[in-house]
């Protein structure tokens, strides 16, 4: 009997992408946020999660323009196999996040109750704990899942 040696894979795991990029923190940063992200989802072979990506990556984005001093928003994009991870960081970790459930007045603060509701995971990031120099805000989508 004579053993063979065992066949490569026919096709090796994607490694993951990933994905950065700065905005101008003001009124037309969401669209572009936005715009990229949808982008990025749909060349990513991940067109399914675009309009779930799209809306969060808005409202986070939108919270960093309305309630920080930030200048520049940064977005990290992770594109693994199975789930997609956003995070928007913004240079005001002194701000406070609205607490679940969000303060509704007059249209606004529903933010973070969008994220909860259709993220199928997300938290906050403050890496400099010491200096507390930055803030990110994530939220992952799991591919094929759909809303948790």
């Amino acid at each position: 009997m004579t053993l063979a040696p065992p066949k490569p894979p026919t096709t090796l795991p994607e490694a993951p992408h990933s994905f950065r990029f700065d905005l101008v923190s003001g009124v037309t940063a969401p669209e572009i946020a936005r715009t990229v992200v949808a982008d990025l989802m749909n060349l990513t072979g991940n067109s399914e999660l675009v309009a779930d990506a799209r809306l969060l990556v808005s409202e986070l984005v939108t919270n960093v323009h309305l309630h920080t001093d930030t200048a520049v928003v940064r977005l990290d994009v992770a594109v693994h196999l199975t789930s997609v991870r956003v995070t928007v960081w913004d240079d005001a970790p002194g701000s406070r996040l609205l607490s679940l459930p969000a303060l509704v007045d007059g249209g606004s603060g529903r933010g973070l109750l969008l994220v909860e509701a259709l993220a199928s995971r997300w938290g906050v990031y403050r890496p400099n704990i010491n200096t507390r120099r930055r803030k990110g805000v994530w939220f992952a989508l799991d591919r094929g899942s759909g809303a948790p």
